[in-house]
């Protein structure tokens, strides 16, 4: 009984010891790719006004689209459960991604992101442009589905 005993002892404790070992940290790319992300904001901002968040203002059908990224650099956007349009494709835009300058930022199809923040839960994408002088900004937050 005593060798059982100490074989119960021995194999709890290796149980907590791989219970207590700390998660490999997930690749910018695992990040990206493990789950469907949909848009939480979609905010503006032109020179120095303040951040405005458009997304409220968004039609529900838009609100529910589905922004899906695959490990083999391709990407997928679609109308999720409800279209605008019921005549709509379900898929509305497909193509190629790539992450740029030390995957800090990502080019998706021809526009290019600066990435704010990806983990396991967010991902913040800015993006500028200057027009007749003034600095045009977004700043896209996703959450996952």
């Amino acid at each position: 009984m005593k060798k059982y005993t100490f074989l119960l002892f021995t194999l709890t404790a290796l149980l907590g010891l791989q219970a207590c070992k700390k998660e490999t940290a997930k690749s910018k790319t695992e990040l990206l790719t493990q789950k469907t992300w949909l848009i939480q904001k979609f905010e503006e901002k032109a020179g120095t006004a303040n951040w405005t968040d458009d997304f409220p203002n968004w039609d529900a059908c838009s609100k529910d689209d589905q922004y899906i990224f695959r490990a083999n650099n391709t990407y997928e956007f679609n109308e999720g459960a409800t279209k605008c349009d019921p005549n709509d494709p379900q898929v509305f835009a497909t193509g190629a991604w790539t992450f740029l300058e030390n995957e800090t930022k990502i080019r998706i199809g021809t526009d290019d992101f600066t990435i704010q923040q990806l983990d396991n839960s967010s991902l913040i994408l800015t993006a500028q442009e200057t027009v007749g002088g003034t600095l045009y900004q977004i700043r896209i937050t996703f959450r996952h589905l």
